[in-house]
């Protein structure tokens, strides 16, 4: 038995209700889908809403980090001074690297929704193949790849609307500490 079918199991009447919208299979499977996508995706926002809310203070301790080292280096090599250049470009760097993967963690929990999507709808549509006219190949398809390109097609749409809503909107600029911002 698959490990994840007990939390999915429970959330199967919801995920497929938007399914049988239509009396037409073909149309409900890919409304359906792209409710799906809807959903994995704006549960990722809201998760990287939350966790960037719960770190903001470390990640603007580490932005402030970056940004000290950058300055200092570059103070440095405005002064002539190579050697301390390098020194304090070195623990830039370091701190340019932790920065950057704190950033990409933190946006990876965007993604998390897709999984369970993609193992939901293994479990209900797993023995279902799509197939693509002879125009585009007549190329057999599992229902990953529709899903994959729906759930594309939402985030990119989504990126665009996001910034007018309020808890999804992006800030700015990474906050300092200190500085009295809040994002």
């Amino acid at each position: 038995m698959d490990p994840i079918a007990p939390l999915l199991q429970p959330l199967d009447p919801f995920l497929i209700a938007p399914f049988r919208f239509f009396d037409d299979p073909i149309l409900g499977w890919w409304v359906g889908t792209l409710v799906l996508a809807f959903w994995a995706v704006l549960i990722g926002e809201l998760t990287v809403a939350l966790v960037f809310r719960i770190n903001r203070t470390p990640v603007a301790k580490q932005w402030e980090e970056t940004s000290y080292y950058h300055e200092q280096s570059l103070k440095a090599k405005q002064a002539g001074d190579e050697a301390a250049y390098k020194k304090i470009n070195k623990l830039a760097n370091e701190a340019y690297g932790k920065s950057f993967f704190l950033f990409i963690a933190m946006g990876m929990a965007s993604l998390w929704p897709a999984f369970f999507a993609a193992a939901w709808l293994n479990m209900r549509f797993g023995e279902i193949a799509i197939f693509l006219p002879k125009w585009l190949g007549g190329v057999e398809l599992s229902f990953l790849a529709p899903f994959v390109l729906l759930y594309l097609a939402v985030r990119i749409v989504f990126s665009r609307v996001k910034r007018f809503i309020p808890f999804l909107k992006p800030p700015a600029a990474a906050p300092l500490a200190g500085s009295g911002e809040n994002p």
